[in-house]
């Protein structure tokens, strides 16, 4: 058990007593001792809460916005990467302090809502405003729980803490508190992520959690070997190829250098047979070996012809989200349809950080052309504008 965690909570533990304390800071302060009775007792905190009255707990319900935990959640996550994946040092325990305070801010919402329970069976609940005040900052939270839960990998790297966070809490807390317990054990996976090991331990064979996560990094971390056919040469140089099609035919030859000669020639065939056209129509001789057919080939995308391909994903009253295709390039643009300010993150994989947005007169562009070269093709977006959040899986 981590005596100085422990002694933390129990220095909190006295001010209760003191009075002085606010009514969010004796609801958390209550909250916590009653998740970690099992080691700190549940002395002080009926009189505490007792002490708090109702109009109190409806204005400090009314002031409530856990939304924005998920803003630093994401955050925490971003900087659980980087200690996983950096060189270690000084750095790396500014970056793991700062994202186990984001854990800490989400268990502080979940002992606020703790006590807020317990005050309502000692005052009688809540009623009219003050019980719709409630239901939206419970549900708040439910709603990012349900978004994140399922991502608690991100947080593995933290694991020796965020275990010992984890065993100080009553038992029947544990599972619900997935920020310090969901995935506690799988330390193993970041030595893969890292590339610090080679081969899967014990613990990432067994564990069905783990074997998902590194099925779904392998084309990322090893794509395979891949050249386009013929056929789709072919398709390609008719035009019949669809707008996703293409995309991803741009964003392979960006990478593979014998796939773009190959996409080059058709671009040199089809400039000799547009130049002996144009000088027939001249009355002078084509060039030797040029097609001399007044029938054109069927038009197909090329550099000047191949405009972007827009598909709005999402639209709600303060942003959009639009999927761009362009030639050689695919974006995600989050656009601010209003005042509110709007974040926005995307995430490829577990164990890679989140893309740098880039900001433009649309909004916040999204770069996607790399991880679609490397056999990356879905993300998760997360948007926030206000109250609003949008959490969805997309294909690109």
């Amino acid at each position: 058990m981590n005596d100085a965690a422990l002694t933390r909570y129990q220095v909190r533990r006295a001010r209760l007593a003191s009075g002085s304390t606010s009514v969010g800071e004796v609801l958390e302060v209550a909250g916590e001792v009653l998740r970690r009775s099992t080691v700190l007792g549940t002395e002080g905190v009926d009189a505490a809460l007792r002490r708090l009255g109702r109009s109190q707990v409806e204005a400090w319900l009314h002031e409530q916005k856990p939304q924005a935990l998920q803003t630093a959640l994401l955050r925490a996550a971003e900087e659980a990467m980087e200690v996983a994946l950096g060189d270690g040092g000084d750095e790396a325990e500014l970056w793991r302090a700062s994202s186990l305070e984001g854990l800490a801010a989400r268990d502080r919402a979940a002992s606020m809502a703790h006590a807020l329970a317990t005050w309502e069976s000692l005052h009688g609940a809540l009623q009219g405003e003050g019980a719709l005040y409630r239901e939206r900052f419970l549900a708040a939270l439910a709603n990012l729980d349900s978004a994140l839960h399922a991502r608690a990998r991100w947080f593995i790297p933290l694991n020796p803490q965020r275990r010992q966070e984890r065993d100080l809490l009553d038992s029947a807390e544990r599972a619900r508190a997935w920020w310090y317990s969901a995935r506690a054990e799988c330390d193993d996976l970041v030595s893969l992520w890292a590339g610090k090991a080679q081969d899967a331990s014990a613990h990432v064979r067994d564990c069905a959690q783990c074997r998902a996560d590194i099925e779904d990094t392998a084309l990322v971390d090893a794509p395979p070997r891949y050249h386009l056919t013929e056929e789709e040469l072919w398709r390609f140089d008719l035009g019949m190829m669809s707008a996703e099609e293409r995309a991803r035919v741009d964003a392979h030859t960006a990478q593979c250098g014998e796939c773009a000669q190959a996409v080059l020639a058709l671009d040199e065939g089809d400039a000799a047979i547009e130049e002996a056209l144009s000088l027939e129509e001249e009355g002078l001789p084509a060039m030797p070996g040029a097609r001399t057919s007044r029938t054109p080939a069927t038009p197909r995308p090329m550099a000047a012809r191949h405009p972007e391909h827009r598909e709005v994903l999402d639209e709600r009253r303060d942003f959009r989200v639009v999927l761009v295709r362009e030639r050689q390039r695919v974006r995600l643009l989050v656009q601010p349809l209003g005042s509110r300010a709007v974040t926005a993150a995307v995430f490829l994989s577990p164990g890679r950080p989140s893309l740098k947005p880039v900001q433009g007169p649309e909004g916040m562009s999204f770069d996607l052309t790399t991880a679609s070269a490397t056999g990356a093709h879905s993300a998760h977006l997360t948007v926030q504008a206000g109250g609003e959040t949008l959490e969805r899986d997309f294909a690109f």
